[in-house]
């Protein structure tokens, strides 16, 4: 399973500061999976237009109360490695993309659509390795953080 990973800050600083948000009773938050903000609860991104880029969840949490919080990466500098569901060409490279529902991955075939974008590509096949649909990301536009308006 593809998973957004904290590998870095564009800015040289990854203090990885979290936020904390109570999750959803029933709803479980996987380590790595993007995530949103609805009714005030930390819920898994459904890769749709209308969702707002909350962050990443720092750790695995399974709402079973209502007072059960998730420590959430907000800081829209991070990098994140990620497997996208298609290969990135070089020219994505500066591309924004929205996630797969269930936000675990970059869905490949939303390139270019800004105004409904949740991550930028910043660099492909950052392993070296040959494979294309791996990439560095970063929050295009977040709910806390801002970003790219």
């Amino acid at each position: 399973m593809a998973l957004f990973v904290p590998q870095g800050s564009i800015t040289g600083d990854l203090t990885q500061a979290l936020t904390y948000f109570t999750v959803s009773s029933g709803i479980t938050i996987t380590r790595g999976n993007a995530v949103v903000l609805t009714g005030g609860y930390v819920e898994n991104h459904a890769g749709t237009v209308a969702d707002r880029l909350l962050g990443v969840a720092a750790e695995t949490v399974t709402g079973t109360s209502a007072s059960l919080q998730v420590g959430i990466y907000c800081d829209p500098n991070i990098l994140y490695h990620n497997d996208a569901d298609g290969d990135l060409t070089i020219a994505y490279v500066g591309t924004t993309f929205r996630v797969t529902a269930g936000g675990t991955r970059i869905d490949q075939s939303t390139s270019a659509t800004e105004s409904t974008t949740q991550f930028i590509l910043v660099k492909r096949d950052p392993d070296g390795d040959g494979d294309a649909s791996k990439g560095l990301f970063k929050p295009y536009k977040t709910l806390l953080g801002g970003g790219i308006a």
